[in-house]
């Protein structure tokens, strides 16, 4: 309540009879932002745990003393073989409550980065004069550092190269990256290990 009481002003006041009215002050919930935690992920791994953070408290309060109960929602339309991009995670009210608060949300962003994958050239022999072999590669499997397979039944396009040629004399030409490119809407980052090609001299027989 808002009360008014003892009135003061000009001489003439004493002329009055005064009558008191009471009025309300309205205290209005605070609003707390819940705002979906940005998150990152590699093409090809599952969803990260999504969580949020609840900001803009008063009174020196936090969850712990800000009489909140209840849990918000965050979701995202990204799944685990989503393509390289950046997709919404929505954050939207579960049974979150508090009596001197009300909450406003605030989407975050799933980012899906290029999965790093390693292809080698796998090494040829041939002798002088034969056709070429056919180029082959391999793709690193559970490798060291970064390097990672395939996600699922994704393959690479496009084939390997070489300079040498059927008649290309006794030598090691390189096997280069030639043609052969990311697979599914880019969403590898290729490092490439050239490969050589060893060309034996040919037997004469006499």
């Amino acid at each position: 309540s808002i009360i008014a009481s003892g009135a003061t002003g000009s001489a003439g006041i004493s002329n009055y009879s005064i009558t008191y009215n009471t009025a309300n002050l309205t205290i209005n919930k605070a609003t707390l932002t819940v705002s979906a935690d940005n998150q990152t992920k590699t093409y090809g791994e599952v969803n990260p745990a999504l969580s949020y953070t609840i900001s803009g408290y008063v009174n020196g309060q936090n969850f712990g003393n800000a009489g909140i109960t209840g849990t918000a929602t965050t979701s995202t339309t990204a799944t685990q073989g989503s393509n390289v991009g950046t997709y919404a995670i929505a954050a939207t009210s579960n049974n979150l409550a508090a009596a001197n608060y009300q909450f406003s949300y605030v989407d975050g962003t799933l980012t899906v980065n290029r999965r790093p994958v390693t292809v080698t050239a796998d090494n040829k022999v041939k002798t002088y004069g034969d056709v070429n072999p056919a180029l082959t590669y391999t793709v690193a499997v559970n490798g060291s550092g970064t390097s990672r397979g395939l996600y699922g039944t994704d393959t690479l396009t496009g084939d390997l190269a070489t300079t040498a040629t059927q008649a290309t004399g006794v030598g090691t030409p390189s096997i280069t990256q030639g043609t052969l490119t990311n697979a599914n809407n880019s969403n590898y980052a290729i490092t490439f290990n050239q490969g050589a090609l060893t060309i034996n001299p040919a037997q004469i027989v006499s």
